[in-house]
């Protein structure tokens, strides 16, 4: 499995918890959100696979980012603890 960065921006409508539907399908309930439109998940999917995917939980208009990512090369500032701790670790 690999590790995946997924943005995203919603534009007119802000179905929030319908995007989150969508990365709970995707990564089984199991990501980390260390930013407000930020997931971190693994999953056996491709960036294109997760972008399809998430296409249905979103509008239109709306944005999506997906990128494969190397947790064992990574920073941050300012995040909660609870986040950072699970990303040391490589969260699952």
């Amino acid at each position: 499995m690999a590790a995946y960065s997924i943005t995203y921006d919603l534009h007119k409508i802000k179905n929030y918890a319908r995007l989150q539907e969508g990365i709970d399908a995707l990564s089984g309930t199991i990501w980390v959100k260390p930013t407000l439109s930020q997931f971190i998940v693994k999953t056996t999917y491709t960036s294109s696979q997760i972008r399809d995917f998430l296409k249905s939980y979103v509008d239109h208009d709306d944005t999506i980012f997906v990128a494969k990512i190397d947790l064992n090369d990574w920073a941050s500032y300012n995040v909660e603890q609870k986040l950072v701790d699970p990303l040391k670790t490589a969260f699952f």
